[in-house]
């Protein structure tokens, strides 16, 4: 097998289809996939599409995890470092679409693919091998039962070279935990959703990837024009310059810098966190006492993380890459943990075991609440004492959830699966979304930011559709400039903001296939990069004329694939779009938003809006063959149709 044919300006032009069971290792040519999907997560999204029927099993070796790296990606274009993984989720049973940054998703690029789609079941731990236009499974059970840390020195040693680029699962993948993620370089998580668990049924420890190609672009010169301009704005950016100062955690973590900004308090009982807390776990306590050096993704100039290293204290001799926004509320606020090494040692250990960090947290979250109230008692614990504040219990619990093992074996379905199992009306207490558990900031107050949230198709999470634009309070004259309404710097309206919020998810869709940052786009700022340079970028890379409306379109086009899938696979429907009862009947306790709740007739009315604009039934929020064969989506039209769920 060689991958050195079918080379294309921007893709790499070959796809790698690999079966775990009968070691099959075979070539495709990515142009037959494309089919307007641009690539990264459209492509994978589609044909897990294609080729998944809805009666397997997340668990079956008939699932798929598909890696994805977009056509900028491994270009000179900026943060151009993104790999998506798409895979149905066995803790929602609909989509999983990750995305991680780093070196992986470019190494894959420089070795002679666009995507690498992974079947089967191998019959013992393996590890998949690419380089330069070859792959090879090797069984490794020696890897098993190791951390990612500890698997990726491994896999050097086993190699030969510090040069190969390693994604990899930790013990919570291969025992199964529906919250498990694929860990790339030690610290880069494609969380959400359950990819770790989905490699680990298959016994695939690893990917290692080596490349020493190249990225061909079409028309260099102009290419290389826009790159920089692209780069002059991100430079000029204030909040990329509060991002180079301090990343995520500076400017939203712990209640943002001032310990304002809304966040989950003890499992969302409250919202605001009391600043005698907060203040201890800001981003300059960390940057002052551990911080060694700052890090960035493939050609990124926002270098956004950090490497941190203890040397006293309970937790000294720990270094990680961290810490970013949901972090800090995870395992901070939510937890009421205010010790900023336990914090940092809870991160480090999510990493290593493979753990998403919304998933632990949130069910630890729920666990703390339950001891609070008396429903759960050390008897069921077996003598653990979930309280408030104990980071000790924390590291306990990530343990043994990763090892289903003790009270954590009840924990590592996620908060949904353990409610329901554990029963004595715990669900109320279960903050999730369509299974997804729910680590999030102001959900009550922010009523765009909490729709976005919600509607996203992995269940729950705020980087699809929830958008920033009400933090910043844009003016209505900007609003509508950029989206057509002017309601967009309005946080506290409903229905009016769902145009907003879809305009964002086909952006937030187009940006991850063709292999970008968020960080770089409107998302962050309006001063950064919107659809235009998006669409030049592209356009220069690959000599296919793409405008910003064709970028907009392929990101509609994605997203209804997605809706697609959750429909035929999990079976979501309207009642399904909504949030956690306690987040309607429960209003913030204290704090600037004091009082704010999420109303549900309003929210209904946002819904109508919502499925108006996506041109999907209001009543079911099925879609119409009508919409999707204006999409040039016939196939997923007939195939909706043949299972009776085509509007």
């Amino acid at each position: 097998m060689n991958a050195t044919s079918n080379r294309r300006f921007g893709w790499a032009g070959n796809i790698l289809r690999v079966n775990l069971t009968d070691h099959s290792i075979k070539l495709h040519s990515t142009e037959q996939y494309l089919d307007g999907m641009i690539g990264g997560r459209g492509l994978g999204q589609k044909i897990l599409f294609d080729e998944l029927e809805p009666h397997v099993a997340a668990f079956a070796p008939e699932n798929k995890v598909i890696f994805g790296a977009g056509p900028l990606v491994g270009t000179m274009a900026p943060a151009s470092a993104r790999m998506s993984v798409e895979t149905k989720s066995p803790l929602t049973g609909g989509l999983c679409s990750s995305n991680f940054g780093g070196h992986v998703a470019p190494e894959l690029k420089y070795a002679g693919f666009d995507s690498v789609i992974i079947e089967g079941c191998a019959q013992e731990p393996s590890v998949l091998v690419i380089q330069d236009g070859e792959a090879s499974i090797e069984q490794s059970p020696q890897l098993w039962g190791l951390t990612t840390w500890e698997t990726e020195e491994a896999i050097h040693d086993m190699l030969g070279s510090a040069e190969w680029r390693i994604a990899s699962i930790g013990q919570a993948g291969e025992n199964l935990v529906r919250g498990a993620c694929i860990i790339g370089e030690r610290g880069r998580a494609g969380g959400r959703g359950g990819s770790g668990a989905v490699l680990g049924s298959k016994n695939l420890k690893a990917i290692a990837i080596r490349g020493t190609g190249a990225v061909n672009v079409a028309h260099s010169e102009q290419f290389m024009h826009k790159v920089l301009e692209c780069w002059s704005k991100i430079d000029n950016s204030d909040q990329v310059g509060r991002f180079r100062e301090g990343g995520t955690h500076f400017v939203s973590g712990a209640g943002g810098s001032h310990g304002q900004r809304s966040q989950a308090v003890r499992n969302y009982q409250d919202e605001h966190w009391p600043w005698e807390k907060s203040k201890k776990i800001q981003e300059p306590v960390f940057r002052r006492n551990f911080e060694v050096r700052r890090l960035a993704c493939f050609n990124c100039p926002i270098y956004c993380s950090h490497f941190y290293h203890m040397t006293e204290g309970p937790y000294a001799g720990i270094a990680c890459e961290g810490l970013q926004t949901n972090t800090v509320r995870a395992f901070g606020s939510n937890l009421d943990i205010d010790y900023p090494e336990g914090i940092l040692a809870a991160q480090a250990t999510c990493n290593q075991l493979g753990i998403d960090v919304d998933m632990a947290a949130a069910t630890i979250a729920w666990t703390f609440e339950l001891f609070e109230r008396g429903i759960l008692t050390s008897t069921d614990t077996e003598g653990l004492e979930l309280r408030w504040g104990n980071h000790e219990v924390v590291l306990e619990l990530l343990n043994q959830i990763a090892h289903r093992k003790g009270f954590g074996a009840l924990l590592a379905d996620g908060v949904k699966r353990a409610s329901d199992k554990f029963g004595r009306g715990t669900e109320r207490y279960a903050m999730h979304v369509k299974g997804a558990d729910l680590n999030e900031q102001g959900m009550r107050w922010n009523k765009a930011w909490a729709f976005g949230i919600v509607t996203s198709s992995r269940g729950g999470g705020h980087l699809d559709g929830a958008h920033q634009t009400g933090f910043w309070g844009i003016t209505p004259e900007e609003s509508m400039e950029r989206f057509g309404v002017s309601t967009a710097g309005k946080p506290l309206l409903y229905e009016e903001n769902a145009p907003v919020v879809i305009w964002y998810e086909n952006f937030k869709a187009a940006i991850d296939s063709v292999g970008m940052c968020y960080f770089t786009s409107y998302w962050e700022d309006l001063e950064l990069l919107g659809p235009d340079d998006y669409a030049e970028l592209l356009s220069f890379a690959t000599g296919v004329e793409m405008t910003s409306e064709d970028l907009q379109s392929a990101g509609r086009r994605i997203q209804n694939v997605a809706k697609a899938f959750n429909t035929l696979h999990a079976g979501f429907s309207r009642t399904d779009d909504f949030p956690p009862r306690r987040l309607m009947e429960e209003p913030a306790l204290s704090g600037p938003f004091q009082g704010e709740k999420l109303e549900k007739e309003q929210w209904e009315r946002m819904l109508d809006a919502y499925y108006r604009g996506h041109e999907w039934d209001v009543a079911s929020g099925l879609q119409p063959k009508e919409t999707l064969s204006a999409l040039n989506l016939e196939e997923v039209a007939e195939k909706l149709e043949r299972f009776g769920q085509l509007k």
